[in-house]
Protein backbone atom coordinates (compact mmCIF):
# COMPACT_ATOMS: atom_id res chain seq x y z
CA UNK A 1 0.00 0.00 0.00
CA UNK A 2 1.20 3.14 -1.06
CA UNK A 3 1.23 6.51 1.24
CA UNK A 4 2.24 9.98 0.92
CA UNK A 5 4.16 11.52 3.69
CA UNK A 6 5.53 15.76 4.04
CA UNK A 7 7.46 18.37 5.55
CA UNK A 8 8.72 21.58 5.46
CA UNK A 9 11.87 22.29 6.96
CA UNK A 10 13.50 26.13 7.20
CA UNK A 11 16.76 26.36 5.60
CA UNK A 12 19.11 29.31 4.60
CA UNK A 13 17.80 29.55 1.25
CA UNK A 14 14.44 29.48 2.14
CA UNK A 15 11.59 27.03 3.24
CA UNK A 16 12.77 22.79 1.67
CA UNK A 17 9.47 21.24 0.92
CA UNK A 18 10.08 17.88 1.00
CA UNK A 19 7.56 14.80 -0.58
CA UNK A 20 7.96 11.12 -0.06
CA UNK A 21 5.63 8.11 -1.22
CA UNK A 22 6.41 4.59 0.29
CA UNK A 23 9.19 6.21 2.03
CA UNK A 24 11.60 7.64 -1.61
CA UNK A 25 11.63 11.17 -2.04
CA UNK A 26 9.49 12.20 -4.89
CA UNK A 27 9.74 16.31 -4.79
CA UNK A 28 11.52 18.82 -3.40
CA UNK A 29 11.31 22.46 -3.47
CA UNK A 30 12.13 25.68 -1.97
CA UNK A 31 9.77 28.85 -1.50
CA UNK A 32 10.37 32.10 0.79
CA UNK A 33 6.40 31.37 1.23
CA UNK A 34 5.90 30.57 5.01
CA UNK A 35 5.47 27.28 7.17
CA UNK A 36 1.71 27.47 7.41
CA UNK A 37 0.76 28.64 4.04
CA UNK A 38 2.63 25.40 2.67
CA UNK A 39 1.24 22.97 4.77
CA UNK A 40 -1.96 24.48 4.01
CA UNK A 41 -1.38 23.75 0.33
CA UNK A 42 0.28 20.30 0.32
CA UNK A 43 -2.45 18.72 2.84
CA UNK A 44 -4.61 20.15 -0.44
CA UNK A 45 -2.51 18.61 -2.79
CA UNK A 46 -2.28 15.38 -0.87
CA UNK A 47 -5.28 14.96 0.96
CA UNK A 48 -4.33 11.41 1.94
CA UNK A 49 -1.16 12.49 3.16
CA UNK A 50 0.59 12.78 6.44
CA UNK A 51 3.04 15.86 7.54
CA UNK A 52 5.74 13.69 9.41
CA UNK A 53 9.66 15.06 9.53
CA UNK A 54 10.47 11.17 10.28
CA UNK A 55 11.25 10.20 6.85
CA UNK A 56 12.90 13.06 6.02
CA UNK A 57 15.67 13.36 8.73
CA UNK A 58 18.63 11.87 6.78
CA UNK A 59 17.48 14.31 3.60
CA UNK A 60 17.66 17.20 5.61
CA UNK A 61 20.97 16.09 7.57
CA UNK A 62 22.83 15.86 4.04
CA UNK A 63 21.11 19.29 2.62
CA UNK A 64 22.06 21.64 5.76
CA UNK A 65 25.56 19.65 5.43
CA UNK A 66 25.46 20.31 1.31
CA UNK A 67 24.47 24.36 2.37
CA UNK A 68 27.37 24.67 4.72
CA UNK A 69 29.80 24.04 1.68
CA UNK A 70 30.35 20.21 3.05
CA UNK A 71 30.20 17.55 0.42
CA UNK A 72 27.89 15.02 0.70
CA UNK A 73 26.62 12.05 -1.11
CA UNK A 74 23.17 12.43 -1.53
CA UNK A 75 22.39 8.30 -1.21
CA UNK A 76 18.46 8.50 -0.84
CA UNK A 77 15.36 6.83 -1.99
CA UNK A 78 14.20 8.58 -4.91
CA UNK A 79 10.83 8.00 -7.45
CA UNK A 80 10.49 9.29 -10.77
CA UNK A 81 8.36 6.67 -12.37
CA UNK A 82 6.13 9.25 -12.32
CA UNK A 83 7.91 11.34 -15.05
CA UNK A 84 8.25 10.18 -18.61
CA UNK A 85 10.88 7.93 -19.83
CA UNK A 86 12.64 10.14 -21.59
CA UNK A 87 12.46 12.43 -18.78
CA UNK A 88 13.78 9.92 -16.17
CA UNK A 89 16.45 8.53 -18.53
CA UNK A 90 17.57 12.88 -18.55
CA UNK A 91 17.60 12.81 -14.77
CA UNK A 92 19.84 9.66 -14.53
CA UNK A 93 22.33 11.03 -16.43
CA UNK A 94 21.61 14.42 -14.55
CA UNK A 95 22.73 12.35 -11.19
CA UNK A 96 25.89 11.46 -12.45
CA UNK A 97 27.37 14.52 -13.07
CA UNK A 98 30.12 15.72 -10.44
CA UNK A 99 30.32 18.51 -7.91
CA UNK A 100 31.08 21.82 -9.26
CA UNK A 101 31.16 20.61 -12.76
CA UNK A 102 28.68 21.66 -15.76
CA UNK A 103 27.42 19.60 -18.63
CA UNK A 104 25.64 21.29 -21.76
CA UNK A 105 21.74 20.34 -22.86
CA UNK A 106 23.22 19.43 -25.91
CA UNK A 107 25.78 16.76 -24.38
CA UNK A 108 23.29 15.35 -22.12
CA UNK A 109 21.05 14.58 -25.70
CA UNK A 110 24.16 13.07 -27.03
CA UNK A 111 24.56 10.76 -23.55
CA UNK A 112 21.47 9.19 -24.70
CA UNK A 113 21.82 8.86 -27.91
CA UNK A 114 19.96 12.24 -29.43
CA UNK A 115 22.45 14.80 -31.48
CA UNK A 116 19.98 17.73 -31.62
CA UNK A 117 17.90 16.89 -28.36
CA UNK A 118 19.32 20.24 -26.39
CA UNK A 119 15.68 21.69 -26.26
CA UNK A 120 14.03 18.70 -25.18
CA UNK A 121 16.23 18.06 -22.49
CA UNK A 122 15.83 21.62 -21.49
CA UNK A 123 12.10 21.10 -21.21
CA UNK A 124 12.71 17.51 -18.86
CA UNK A 125 14.92 19.08 -16.71
CA UNK A 126 11.97 21.95 -16.45
CA UNK A 127 10.27 19.00 -15.10
CA UNK A 128 12.92 17.76 -12.75
CA UNK A 129 10.59 17.31 -9.10
CA UNK A 130 14.01 16.37 -7.01
CA UNK A 131 16.97 19.75 -7.54
CA UNK A 132 19.58 19.81 -5.96
CA UNK A 133 19.56 15.98 -5.28
CA UNK A 134 19.12 15.74 -8.93
CA UNK A 135 21.95 18.40 -9.73
CA UNK A 136 19.87 19.84 -12.80
CA UNK A 137 21.81 23.29 -11.82
CA UNK A 138 25.15 21.44 -13.03
CA UNK A 139 23.32 21.16 -16.32
CA UNK A 140 23.96 24.68 -18.71
CA UNK A 141 23.81 25.63 -22.23
CA UNK A 142 26.53 25.15 -24.99
CA UNK A 143 28.11 28.69 -25.41
CA UNK A 144 28.60 28.57 -21.22
CA UNK A 145 25.55 30.67 -20.34
CA UNK A 146 23.27 29.49 -17.36
CA UNK A 147 19.86 28.77 -18.97
CA UNK A 148 16.63 28.50 -16.60
CA UNK A 149 16.25 26.57 -13.46
CA UNK A 150 13.26 24.88 -11.55
CA UNK A 151 13.83 26.20 -8.31
CA UNK A 152 12.45 29.41 -8.29
CA UNK A 153 14.43 32.43 -5.76
CA UNK A 154 17.51 30.07 -5.77
CA UNK A 155 20.66 30.55 -8.93
CA UNK A 156 22.35 27.97 -10.73
CA UNK A 157 25.27 30.28 -10.08
CA UNK A 158 24.77 29.95 -6.32
CA UNK A 159 24.29 26.24 -6.00
CA UNK A 160 27.30 26.19 -8.46
CA UNK A 161 29.87 28.65 -6.27
CA UNK A 162 28.91 26.50 -3.47
CA UNK A 163 30.28 23.10 -5.02
CA UNK A 164 33.24 24.86 -6.26
CA UNK A 165 33.90 25.91 -3.10
CA UNK A 166 33.07 22.72 -1.36
CA UNK A 167 36.02 20.93 -3.92
CA UNK A 168 38.58 23.52 -2.94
Amino acid sequence: MEYIEFAVFPSSIGNIILVAKSGKLIKLDVTKENEYGIIKLLNTMYPEGQQSEKPFKKICLLLDRYLKREMVNFDVDLDISGEKLFTRRVLQVVKRIPYGETRSYGWIGKRLGYKSAARAVGQALKRNPIPIIIPCHRVIREDSSIGGFSLKGVSKEYLLTLERAMKK
